[in-house]
């Protein structure tokens, strides 16, 4: 065929094209029919690399764990930016609780599967199939709640949600590598570090890249090419964060917040002129993403052919499938309440479980460190393409619809959001509105607590004139 004679560039080239046209019509289909991308573009590396030969995964291996994170920190930085402190702040920490359990039970039942039946008796791939699989990833469950349209409340709390499960899964993966690593007299305090520093460390920095950078954008946001600017400024912060021993994910995440939140930052900047993030910057910063998403996914399936499949293996990472999403389906009730969480949303949470990006960065970046980390992939593939294929007929099966208290808590959302748009009006409009801007976060609505007798707070209302 005239397809197979191909070589070298053009053919790269050739693969690189169809691959982004592929990335297109899967996101498409995302959006039209829930079907996630990740399975299209996952199945077209496995056409191209281990079905058809036409590319080797050792050429393409040195750049997958650059690939991979510089996708996983835009996915984070956007999802910051969309997340609104006063809206994100009655979920909190029903949403970190969630997290972690998700993560700490699921890298558990990993372990303890990978230990008996995938890796019989071998701790070390036990320990890393279990803390990089254990996660959700951002970068599937991120883009697919944002497309689905999902009740603000809902996508918020899903976008926190995995946000944290990839911080710990990157914090416990760098903490085994640290404990595999020769042994030196600095190990203790290398492991030390490992395991204090990241939080703290990639918050602060996030705080100060947000806080520059805003100052910058408040004088240059309409210049040209500021939007490669913003990236090339988030880069720098999280390869910085990642030197002096923090999560540059967690400073990713926390750089977006505060660009997003520029009205509560405001007061401490003392400004008195709004801001907005141009629309510009935004669908740079997206399409950007986009492409880097795109190619990763396809080299998840190009990799494929560095594994070894086998029956049994396969038929334990199914079951886990189905594991996973009753375990994550038992913990919503469990650690979440009515009153913030209403139980409508149960169903969805645990379905959006999807693993994907962060724990293939995770695995990559484990081979150059550890020689038969190649096993982990064939069970890791399976378990990325098996959760989202899951979530896809979980989701057509039981999509998300309203229930008991659901309308109480989303009518609790709109009226903070009502509150929000009209703090980050410009004053003038706010004066002939009859409006004023809140002073502090106690004149905002407050939502933190939900009672079925409570009456449901109105939303702001406008009226023209003085």
């Amino acid at each position: 065929m005239a397809l197979l004679s191909l070589s070298g560039t053009t053919l790269l080239v050739l693969l690189l094209g169809v691959t982004l046209l592929v990335g297109f019509g899967a996101d498409w289909l995302a959006s039209r029919f829930r079907v996630s991308d990740v399975l299209w573009l996952i199945a077209l590396g496995f056409i191209a690399g281990p079905l058809l030969g036409l590319l080797s995964p050792g050429s393409l291996l040195p750049i997958a764990p650059v690939l991979g994170a510089t996708t996983l920190v835009l996915i984070l930085f956007d999802a910051g930016i969309d997340l609104r402190i006063t809206l994100v702040r009655p979920l909190a920490g029903s949403a970190l609780l969630f997290a972690l359990a998700s993560y700490v039970l699921s890298s558990a039942v990993l372990f303890a599967a990978g230990y008996f039946l995938i890796f019989p008796g071998h701790t070390v791939l036990s320990l890393l199939f279990g803390s990089a699989l254990g996660c959700t990833s951002g970068a599937v469950i991120i883009p697919l709640a944002n497309r689905l349209g999902l009740a603000p409340g809902l996508r918020s709390f899903l976008q926190l949600e995995a946000a944290v499960e990839d911080a710990l899964a990157v914090v416990t993966v760098t903490t085994l590598l640290a404990l595999l690593a020769p042994s030196s007299a600095s190990l203790a305090l290398s492991l030390t570090a490992s395991l204090v520093l990241p939080l703290p460390v990639g918050i602060a920095f996030g705080l100060a890249a947000g806080l520059i950078w805003l100052l910058f954008l408040y004088s240059w946001q309409d210049r040209p090419f500021v939007a490669l600017a913003t990236l090339g400024f988030l880069f720098v912060t999280y390869a910085v964060t990642e030197a002096l021993g923090g999560s540059g994910i967690i400073a990713a995440l926390i750089f977006g917040v505060v660009v997003g939140n520029e009205e509560l930052v405001r007061r401490f900047l003392r400004r008195s002129r709004p801001f907005q993030i141009s629309n510009d910057l935004r669908k740079v910063e997206v399409e950007i993403a986009f492409v880097l998403r795109t190619f990763f996914l396809f080299l998840i399936g190009l990799f494929a052919s560095l594994a070894n499949p086998g029956l049994p293996v396969g038929a334990t990472v199914v079951g886990l499938v189905a594991v996973l999403l009753l375990l994550r389906r038992a913990v919503v009730p469990a650690v979440t309440r009515p009153a913030t969480v209403p139980r409508a949303w149960s169903d969805p949470i645990a379905s959006f479980y999807g693993r994907g990006l962060t724990s293939a960065v995770l695995l990559i970046v484990a081979l150059e460190q550890v020689s038969a980390a190649s096993r982990l992939l064939f069970p890791a593939i399976l378990l990325i393409v098996g959760t989202n294929i899951a979530m896809t007929v979980w989701m057509f099966a039981r999509p998300p619809h309203p229930g008991p208290g659901t309308e109480e808590v989303e009518s609790r959302w709109a009226a903070a959001a009502s509150g929000l748009i009209a703090f980050s009006d410009e004053a003038g409009t706010l004066q002939g509105a009859g409006l004023s801007a809140p002073e502090t976060d106690r004149d905002l609505p407050d939502f933190s607590e939900t009672n079925g007798s409570r009456p449901r707070p109105p939303l702001p209302k406008r009226r023209n004139g003085p």
